[in-house]
């Protein structure tokens, strides 16, 4: 029983020897800046009772003193501002039970010795890997890996890093600034867009006003235009039916005109078989002897309408140079046409009643006529002085026309 009790003590006092040691090494090494090598934990200097499950880590560490000892290791490695995050995720045990494996280094770790502290850089080689709970915080400063040994509670710096909640948010920040500067964009270049296609429809209105503009004044120079076209050809169908009325009267005026010849010609003529001129008998080849007369004529007369197919009666007397008492009364009906175009040539035939004025019937007889007036001053319209030629056929001796015929030119004046 004795030598049990000496060889429990022995192991006690081994194993405050070891622990007494730990912060003295650690002291040394913190200030030579060499890691320190840990092979055991555990003893007096222990940070916490060992925390065996995640719910006895919670409970330790919800303690009030625990959590300010925590809060002055943090101050002592520089942490301060981490120091809500580890007791958050301390007490609500949002860690992982882990174990880090032999040569696994700390950057620190907390232990006790006349209060909280931290040693310097460590490295744990001990025989076996060293169980625990490892979680993360971000102070929006640093990102910190710490380790808590089940052992003993001793809270370790496995790692520090730049924040990356921070770096996490400020890559948020950037890319929803590039968002908002995108949206931006985009909504600035929707504004553009808006703006062109509202420059680009009011240019098109204003095009589409102009050209219905440019479309009402050529529709409004046509209708003017065709006003003018009506009426000017209202005031050329006035003035053509003022002209044709014109010209009705003047033609009405024109239906009777009077007119006067005068004619220098001769006439051929026989009167009968048996020496009607007392020239001797009948010559041996029984041609009967003809003779010509030179004549002098004049003649008046009304012409009945004065344009297109015209009736114009005469009577006139034929003087014979030759021999007086051959002088011819004489009766014209003439019956011809008077062309429109220039002053109005005219071109006539009819029947005409020869030397009346006798009372032979070997004087008297009818005659075929042609004629033809050849205007010189005058319009058609107007007085007008013509230049007359007519020619008579004598129906009397039908069997000799060569030598039964009459023709003689002058001048015919028509009055208006």
């Amino acid at each position: 029983m004795s030598s049990r009790l000496c060889i429990r003590g022995l192991l006690t006092a081994v194993a405050a020897i070891l622990c007494f040691t730990l912060p003295t090494v650690a002291s040394a090494q913190q200030a030579t800046g060499k890691v320190q090598s840990l092979r055991s934990l555990g003893g007096p200097t222990r940070f916490t009772a060992p925390v065996r499950t995640v719910d006895a880590l919670k409970k330790t560490m919800s303690a009030p003193r625990i959590q300010m000892d925590i809060g002055s290791v943090l101050d002592k490695a520089g942490l301060s501002t981490a120091r809500p995050e580890v007791i958050k995720a301390l007490t609500e045990g949002t860690v992982m039970e882990t174990s880090v494996p032999n040569g696994a280094e700390f950057q620190w770790m907390a232990y006790r010795r006349n209060g909280p502290q931290i040693t310097g850089p460590a490295r744990w080689d001990g025989k076996q890997p060293l169980e625990g709970f490892q979680f993360v915080v971000d102070d929006l400063v640093g990102t910190y890996t710490f380790f808590v040994p089940k052992i003993c509670g001793n809270l370790a710096l496995v790692s520090r890093e730049p924040s990356r909640e921070a770096a996490r948010r400020a890559e948020e920040a950037r890319k929803a600034a590039e968002a908002q500067r995108a949206a931006d964009a985009a909504k600035q270049a929707a504004a553009d867009a808006a703006r062109k296609a509202e420059e680009a429809k009011r240019a098109e209105a204003a095009k589409a006003d102009a050209a219905r503009q440019a479309e009402e004044a050529r529709k409004a120079e046509e209708a003017r235009k065709a006003e003018e076209a009506r009426k000017a050809e209202e005031a050329r169908r006035a003035a053509e039916k003022a002209e044709a009325d014109r010209k009705a009267a003047e033609e009405a005026a024109l239906r009777v005109r009077p007119f006067i010849a005068g004619y220098f010609g001769k006439q051929q003529r026989q009167y009968d078989d048996l020496d009607p001129a007392g020239l001797g008998t009948i010559r041996p080849d029984n041609v009967v002897p003809a003779f010509g007369n030179q004549l002098v004529g004049i003649k008046g007369g009304i012409q009945y309408k004065n344009q297109g197919w015209y009736f114009a009666p005469a009577i006139g007397v034929a003087f014979n140079l030759k021999e007086s008492d051959r002088t011819s009364l004489f009766a014209d009906g003439e019956v011809g046409y008077r062309f429109v175009r220039g002053k109005g040539v005219q071109l006539g035939t009819g029947l005409s009643l020869w030397d009346f004025n006798h009372s032979s019937a070997d004087s008297v007889t009818a005659a075929w006529l042609g004629t033809a007036h050849f205007p010189i001053v005058g319009a058609a319209n107007q007085n007008q002085l013509q230049f007359s030629v007519e020619w008579r056929q004598f129906f009397d001796r039908m069997s000799d026309p060569d030598v039964n015929y009459q023709f003689w030119g002058g001048l015919r004046y028509l009055f208006r």
